[in-house]
Formats: C-alpha cells, structure tokens, sequence
C-alpha cells in the first residue's frame, strides 16, 4: 500500500538527517516498517550523541539513571586542567587572589577562653579540623582586629569545648543564646543584619542541634559544620561544610598504586571483607556480594560502629562508600581521598565538602538515595571500566591537597577554601537575608 503524503515527507526529512548523521548505509524501501526501523536508529543515535556531548561539555546538563546509562563523569574524562576539571568558578584562581588580599574577618574576644572557647594545644583526634580552623584563624592575614574593616564576624563558640565540660543540649543552647544577646548589646554588627555576616564552626556532631533553639542562627547565621545531614537541620541555601578529618594518619597519603588495589569496595566503617564477601576479580567471589543492596549493607554495618577500617583497608580497595549516618562527612570521605580510595557519595543525604565551588564528578562516583532500590550499587561499581577508574583515581590524588589541614595554613588547603566559601557566600548570603528580613518583619 502506497504511503500517505505527509508520511513521505517525513520519511524524506529522516533520511536526509540520517545521511547528515554518516550512519551505516541502509537500503530503503518505501515501507512503513523499514521507516520505523530507520526512525529507531535515528533515536537510538541522537541518545548517544548527547550523552557524548554532555559528557565532554557539561556534565551539570546530563543527568540519567542507572542501569540504562552510565553517569557523565564514569566517560574516562581527563583533567588537562586543575582549575577547570574540579573548581567551577571561572576563574578561580583571581577570584581566590582577590579574596585573599580583600577579606577581612573579625574574631569576637567576649568569653572565657578557658571554658568556652576551642584553644587547642594539639590538633588530633575526632576534632581535628575544627582545632585547626580556630588556630588557623588566629594565625591567618584574613583576620582583622579592627570590626570596622570586617567584612564577616566569627563567632568563636566551641560545643566541642562545652560537651567536654558535659553540659547538656538546653545547657549548650542557653550559652550560646547569652553569648549572641552579649555581642549584639556590646556591638552594632550583629543587629545590622541579625548575623547574616556572622559565622561560627563546629565539628562535634551535636552542633546543628544545639542551634536549632537560637533562630537568627539558623535563619541568617552561616553554620559551617562538619556533619551536614539535611536530616539533622542543615540549610543547604546558607549553611557550609568543614571538611572533617580524623588525625593522626597512620601512613601519609596514598600515589599511584591501583595494582595493589584489588578490593572492589570499602564500606564506611567497616570492610566488606569482615562482613559478607572479598572481591578479587573472580566470578564466585563477587556472587557472594553483588545482590546486596546498600540498604541491607548499612543495616550491618551498624554492629560494627566501633570498628575502624584499617589503613590496609583503604589501600587495597578501589571504592570507599560513604552512606548517610553519624559523622559521615567525617572522616569516612577524608580519609578515602587521603588513601587514594575513590569515594563513593550520597549527595542528596549530606551535603559534600566544598560542593559549590569543586566538581566532585571528577573524583567521585555520586549515587542517589533510591539508586539502590532501582540498582544493584555494587554492580555499577564492578561495572566501571580500568580506564574510566583509573581517571577517577588519579583525580583523586589530584585533589588531596584541598582536603589537608596545616598549620600555619598553606595556599589552597581546607582551611583557605573553607574561607573562600564564606567569600563566596557574602554577597549571595547576605542580600538574601536582608530581603529575608524585610519579609519577615513585615
């Protein structure tokens, strides 16, 4: 039977994209099946060229789900470029120049340092970096001891400081409701924007909750935490993440090691080798690992809170999960960059370390929280290819060095990009809540 005009036309138009598109010749016949055929492999071409695309120019613009399609950042993508594979500010490096020479930040002296305040004489343990950021801040050219220069005001509030003194929540919520009342009397900035320029820093994983009682602190106020649970009451509109590291390491950090690396996967606290399975690239080892969801390997990993992963763990594995739960920003995700584990994120439970301004893409696999109820994680992951792993390891070990402390703080290390997201956030944070202000107070 003869085709309808308008399907002529249409069939005309296909082929002549399809003879654009240099596909592999075909003879047609005019045919109603051989043009839905054809129609299909137009499809089926289109899909890849935009994935290619997004892959190589924008990976904010491609978003599809396992298991029909591989993430962007899983194409084997190379970094030619630090500052354009993982910052993605242009320009960063200016505008990092710009900060460093422009801001100004004034510490607030008001309180007993002795009770109160985070004076650390030795920068380890479970607050590491918290006790690096309150010396660094001491140390740095970006504090000011002039308020009138000020471009921010760091509340130097420390609950860690309190818990050890073992005050309770409302205890903790009470100090810092005083402390908030004494500067706002004694000084004209916190009243001029209700602490919109004002910000203060914790590790202690009690932070967020001791907060939640003081609203200009978690309306305006910039809360720069090491546990950024959305669960918890972090604002992912204004609220930053300290990256959280667990001192002192074992070994320093990891280099070109992927042959030693032949362990598909480390779960958080505790390696999958001492709960249900050891992958060394056999078929019979995998099946003993490979339908377990991440659900079901968090419901076990609970039993193991207490144990640490040992550095060997690290070193010998390929990916590192860090799943929601206490203190995941934590250590669990430092640690894995540290030892060259590529991680393995949940960015829709917690929010990532610097996750404004860096492209975790580049150095990490992200997942969704539902993916492994749609998706056997374990699967994709052994599903990575070497080539597309192995990009994801060296960018890694590229981007170590944004997640280190030092004390004095050295160019570009966690506590220089902790401060220059608070640059970042000035004028975004601060207008928007002037404007949040005016809407509340009429």
């Amino acid at each position: 039977m003869p085709m309808p005009e308008i399907v002529r036309e249409v069939y005309a138009h296909f082929r002549d994209a399809y003879d654009r598109l240099r596909l592999p010749p075909v003879t047609f016949r005019p045919s109603f099946l051989r043009f839905l055929f054809f129609v299909f492999l137009c499809v089926i071409k289109t899909i890849f060229l935009v994935q290619f695309f997004c892959a190589e120019i924008d990976v904010s613009m491609c978003i599809f789900d396992p298991p029909f399609f591989r993430p962007p950042h899983l194409k084997g993508r190379h970094c030619p470029d630090e500052e354009s594979c993982f910052f993605l500010d242009i320009g960063f490096k200016k505008k990092y120049a710009d900060m460093m020479r422009e801001f100004k930040v004034f510490v607030y002296p008001e309180g007993d340092p002795r009770t109160y305040f985070h004076t650390p004489k030795k920068l380890i343990r479970l607050y590491a970096s918290e006790a690096y950021f309150f010396r660094n801040m001491e140390q740095s050219p970006l504090r000011t001891l002039n308020p009138n220069q000020a471009h921010m005001f760091f509340i130097p509030i420390s609950i860690q400081k309190m818990s050890e003194k073992r005050l309770s929540v409302e205890h903790m919520r009470t100090v810092v409701e005083k402390y908030i009342r004494r500067i706002s009397l004694k000084y004209p900035y916190w009243n001029r924007t209700h602490g919109a320029d004002h910000f203060f820093v914790s590790c202690h994983q009690m932070a967020l909750k001791v907060t939640q009682g003081v609203p200009d602190l978690v309306n305006r106020a910039i809360r720069v935490v090491c546990d950024p649970e959305y669960i918890d009451g972090y604002v992912k509109e204004k609220d930053l993440v300290l990256p959280h590291i667990l001192l002192p390491f074992e070994h320093p950090a990891a280099g070109n090691d992927i042959k030693k690396r032949t362990r598909l996967v480390l779960l958080g606290d505790v390696a999958i080798s001492e709960d249900i399975g050891l992958w060394n690239g056999t078929e019979s080892e995998f099946s003993t690992i490979k339908n377990h969801t991440v659900s079901l390997l968090r419901e076990r990993t609970r039993a193991y809170r207490n144990i640490a992963p040992r550095t060997l763990d690290y070193n010998t594995s390929k990916f590192c999960l860090c799943p929601g739960g206490s203190q995941t920003g934590a250590g669990r995700i430092a640690d894995a960059i540290h030892y060259g584990c590529v991680p393995v994120v949940w960015p829709d439970q917690y929010e990532l370390p610097f996750s404004s301004m860096m492209n975790w893409s580049a150095f990490s696999v992200q997942m969704k929280q539902d993916d492994y109820l749609a998706y056997d994680v374990l699967q994709f992951l052994e599903e990575i290819t070497e080539a597309e792993y192995r990009n994801l390891q060296e960018n890694t070990m590229k981007v170590q060095k944004y997640f280190q402390w030092n004390s004095p703080p050295i160019k570009y290390d966690a506590f220089h990009l902790t401060m220059y997201q608070l640059w970042q956030s000035l004028g975004l944070h601060a207008s928007d809540s002037k404007i949040s202000m005016a809407l509340t107070d009429f």
